[in-house]
């Protein structure tokens, strides 16, 4: 049967007794239907080519690039990647995640490096999109004012959910997914933007998660330790895997 397999790049958590960096950031790489997809690029440029090249990765063979929204854990990396890279590259985002302004914080959005001039091509996110035949890109989810795209990857046991940060909110997300593919996510990979002091937050996503019954989670990223210990809280212990830098998992595809 063919499998999709998902593997950790760039995250603030590395596997102990590697040489990964952990580090503020998001990058995973999925691996279905004879393509590799790149969700995420992590912050820092030359933590991205390092944990590629420690993971022998070659940029050359990704196919796609997925960024979900414009914040800079996402993106940041762009730099890091393009460096390994003699072919140009398909990078899919929302419309609102390109372009941004350079501030003392960094950039507010996607924009190409001078040095890389050419070696990347812009698809903006406004509808559903199909990379290949299980792996879907979601049009661009927004509440609170932030615009957020998802991958969704067509499995066996149902629909895979991979979130940047979910920041449209759980439910808003879930919806989406089930409106597509007739049935809520079976398995949540990602983060959720639990900030710390979020209790409240945490208690009704794990909630959220169990009325729906979507047991296979793979938190990470902004979902924050103490967010996932207190999720554990109403899913138990081994109810939530932790899923870092160099981890990963694989899934039965239709």
């Amino acid at each position: 049967m063919e499998k999709v397999k998902i593997t950790v790049v760039y995250d603030e958590g590395a596997l102990p007794n590697t040489n990964l960096i952990g580090a503020i950031g998001m990058s995973i790489l999925v691996e279905a239907d004879g393509r590799r997809t790149l969700f995420g690029l992590g912050h820092r440029p030359r933590y991205l080519e390092h944990n590629l090249s420690s993971l022998d990765i070659e940029p050359d063979s990704i196919d796609q690039i997925v960024v979900s929204h414009r914040h800079i854990d996402h993106f940041g990396g762009l730099a890091g990647f393009l460096k390994g890279r003699e072919k140009p590259i398909d990078i899919y985002a929302p419309a609102g995640a390109w372009g941004g302004k350079k501030t003392v914080f960094g950039p507010t959005g996607i924009f190409e490096p001078e040095e890389f001039t050419g070696k990347t091509v812009r698809h903006d996110i406004t509808d559903w999109v199909q990379l290949s035949d299980h792996v879907f890109v979601s049009p661009p989810l927004t509440d609170n004012g932030s615009e957020e795209s998802f991958l969704v990857i067509s499995s066996s046991s149902g629909p895979l959910l991979i979130s940047g940060c979910c920041h449209p909110g759980l439910d808003h997300v879930f919806e989406a997914v089930k409106a597509k593919f007739g049935r809520y996510p079976t398995a949540l990979i990602g983060g959720l933007h639990i900030l710390k002091k979020q209790d409240k937050l945490a208690d009704l996503y794990a909630q959220y998660l169990k009325d729906v019954d979507c047991r296979r989670l793979y938190l990470n990223h902004c979902t924050g330790v103490n967010g996932i210990n207190r999720m554990r809280v109403t899913l138990g212990l081994k109810g939530i895997n932790d899923f870092y830098a160099g981890q990963s998992i694989e899934f039965n595809l239709v």
